[in-house]
């Protein structure tokens, strides 16, 4: 009877626990993929939008509006058949009429009166952005979010929270021409197929696995009841994460052999555990690399012991080349600007790319190290027409110095307190990314810097700022501005007045003029 006992006891202890860490594992996973799947089904979505509308958009001009509906319709289906989470479309024009809908008009051109659309709002319809709309979760009330290079703003452009992680929409609003937008209906069937799969394939292992564990639960308990408990203690042990854990078994058996065993299945679990996290870890930073440099323009500059800094970048383009960043290091600080050629998406990749980098190699604190180092890895793995110019500088929080170094960047301006004149530094180095390996010619440069001196380091945008089609900004202007900005209130104006300063002089001198570049500045000021 007591025999029996212990069997009784063991078969539920060691059920109940594979239960529960199953449960509690099996929750915490559905959990995850689903909002790793909601996430696809919008990455998916927005690229299929701003993949097809313009297609959309020519094939309705072409087609739909010169009597072509056959083959508009048949295009269309071809075209939607090619992403299962996209359940219908529709085109409106920017007055609200609905030109098109898949639901309704299957088999004929709908000729009846006019038709709004009551799925997105006019200013919807007319924004240069595209737009998601949501439920709120009360009776007809809706969310509204506009999308801007990677920001959630609202029809004004005013960036506002987004919506959580995993978040499920309703439509898709992509604008497709000067005089359409589509609008994409979202079905989230598909995905709740493969959960439902997923259940299924996790419930079938689960009762197999709980078979098993009976049954060696059972050939434990008849064997012996030592090695048995030694067993039960270390899976109760891994269970809470220490892999480590050894099961010491003397017994030169079946049992010694089963120790041993399982000692082994310790091990290759942690193994295999720490593949499995390095992969979900891997899968979330590609995923968030496609969201395309969201944090590289810091929202908040950080405070430099000793050094007073300022910075700014007004964009010429929805998505530019110029960026700057601060890095924390051991001793202080790495501060850069850069300028990636071109504009657009290919060059908001690379300065990503560039970024990232740089934060990998700022542990060394060696500058011309760093910029070596990433123009190797820019020259291998971008374009040969895509490159970067680039000031790095290195702040010495300890010893209150600031070095710096230039790779084919416009030239450092560098106010001197003591003469109240402005120096202009040497146009040195070439851009990142051109050439590889030995070819690296860059230099450590030591301004000097003293209290009160000014360093200005800037895209060439501001040199390049256009007052009309035959006369720029130019060089001189810029030196003259930084030396009056430089000089305001006898000398003890901030960073963050003297880059106004030179900005508003910049804006004063284009008079509205189109701006052609990205205009990017960054004042330090040594206290």
């Amino acid at each position: 009877m007591k025999l029996y006992s212990i069997k009784t006891k063991m078969i539920l202890a060691i059920t109940a626990l594979m239960v529960s860490v199953f449960l509690m594992i099996s929750f915490l996973f559905i959990s995850e993929k689903k909002v790793e799947l909601a996430d696809d089904v919008f990455v998916g979505v927005k690229a299929f939008a701003e993949l097809t509308a313009p297609d959309v958009a020519e094939l309705t001009d072409l087609y739909l509006l010169e009597e072509g509906f056959v083959y508009f319709n048949r295009e269309i289906h071809r075209m939607f058949e090619q992403n299962l989470d996209v359940r219908y479309v529709s085109v409106v024009d920017y007055e609200g009429n609905v030109l098109y809908d898949s639901d309704f008009d299957a088999d004929k051109k709908y000729d009846g009166t006019g038709r709004k659309t009551i799925f997105a709002k006019i200013n919807q319809i007319k924004s240069e952005n595209p737009s998601i709309v949501m439920s709120d979760g009360t009776k007809g009330g809706v969310n509204i979010y506009y999308l801007k290079n990677g920001d959630y703003v609202d029809y004004e452009e005013n960036l506002i929270n987004s919506p959580e992680s995993g978040f499920k929409f309703d439509h898709f609003v992509q604008p497709a021409s000067d005089k359409y937008s589509v609008v994409y209906g979202v079905t989230y069937e598909n995905m709740e197929v493969r959960v439902s799969r997923m259940i299924s394939r996790i419930l079938a292992t689960a009762g197999f696995g709980l078979i098993l564990g009976i049954l060696l639960a059972l050939y434990m308990a008849t064997r012996v009841t030592r090695p048995v408990r030694k067993l039960a203690e270390g899976a109760a042990a891994i269970s809470k994460g220490r892999f480590p854990y050894q099961v010491i078994i003397d017994s030169k058996d079946e049992l010694g052999s089963l120790g041993a065993s399982f000692n082994q299945m310790a091990q290759d679990l942690e193994k295999s555990l720490e593949a499995r996290v390095y992969k979900e870890r891997l899968g979330r930073e590609v995923e968030l690399a496609r969201q395309v440099q969201k944090e590289i323009i810091p929202a908040k500059l950080p405070k430099l012991g000793g050094l007073d800094v300022a910075a700014g970048l007004v964009s010429a383009t929805e998505v530019g080349g110029d960026m700057y960043d601060f890095i924390p290091t051991k001793d202080g600080f790495l501060i850069y600007l850069g300028d990636v050629t071109g504009h657009g998406i290919p060059a908001c990749i690379v300065g990503a790319i560039a970024n990232s980098l740089f934060y990998s190699y700022s542990g060394s604190g060696d500058l011309k190290k760093i910029v070596c180092s990433v123009n190797d890895v820019l020259k291998e793995k971008t374009m040969a027409t895509m490159f970067m110019t680039l000031c790095m500088l290195k702040w010495d929080s300890v010893a209150n110095k600031l070095t710096y170094v230039n790779a084919g960047h416009e030239p450092v301006l560098h106010y001197r307190a003591s003469s109240g004149d402005v120096v202009e530094g040497k146009k040195d180095g070439m851009a990142i990314g051109m050439v590889k390996g030995a070819q690296c010619p860059v230099n450590e440069v030591d301004p000097g810097m003293q209290v009160g001196d000014v360093l200005v380091t800037y895209s060439d945008g501001l040199l390049e700022a256009w007052k009309n089609e035959k006369e720029h900004y130019g060089m001189e202007r810029l030196k003259a501005s930084v030396l009056a900005a430089s000089k305001l209130k006898g000398g003890k104006a901030s960073a963050d007045e003297i880059q106004s300063s030179i900005l508003a002089d910049v804006a004063k001198f284009t008079g509205g003029f189109e701006q052609k570049d990205d205009q990017t500045i960054l004042v330090l000021k040594r206290g």
